[in-house]
């Protein structure tokens, strides 16, 4: 196995561990011990828990990212973005995310190109998603970017820490697409 497929499976070993568990289970040994490694080899992959912390963002908005991008490009813009929305409120990956983007070990810049590229993803999804119904934005595509990347974040954090009922997803993404409509003209 090359370096960079033990420092991957390192990363992923901690994502599954940090989405069963929250950021409160991501020491060094329980990582270690999910990953099948020793503490020494993972630092010596990852050279601090920070390096590590900062991978996992990395890893974790690049795929955010991505489904963002192919929402974006869907035919139907809006029920992408509800599905991926469904998706990511369900998965823990986008609640692992976006705690921790509250941990003091994060790079600050880290975090900020991670989130820069997943805002500029959302703001073509939500530009596409007004498309579709004949609507263009009557404000910056950057503000709703940062928009959509909150309510994704808020309502996968909401899912993991109160159980989110189904219900009040769905009502949470209609009133979301009615303010999205709003702002469209």
């Amino acid at each position: 196995m090359s370096r960079a497929d033990a420092a991957s499976r390192i990363v992923r070993a901690a994502i599954t561990l940090g989405t069963a568990q929250g950021v409160g289970a991501l020491s060094l040994q329980a990582i270690a011990r999910a990953a099948g490694v020793s503490k020494a080899l993972l630092l010596y992959h990852h050279a601090s828990k920070a390096a590590l912390l900062d991978a996992i963002v990395a890893t974790l908005a690049q795929a955010s990212e991505e489904r963002l991008r192919r929402a974006a490009v869907a035919d139907d813009a809006m029920g992408a973005w509800r599905m991926l929305v469904r998706d990511e409120a369900n998965d823990g990956a986008a609640a692992l995310l976006a705690a921790l983007t509250l941990e003091a070990e994060v790079d600050g810049a880290a975090l900020f190109a991670a989130r820069a590229a997943r805002e500029a993803a959302a703001a073509q999804l939500a530009a596409a998603a007004l498309a579709g119904v004949g609507l263009t934005p009557r404000v910056p595509a950057a503000f709703l970017g940062r928009l959509l990347v909150r309510q994704v974040d808020g309502l996968a954090l909401a899912a993991r820490r109160d159980g989110l009922a189904a219900e009040a997803l769905e009502a949470e993404l209609d009133a979301f697409a009615l303010a999205l409509l709003g702002l469209g003209r």
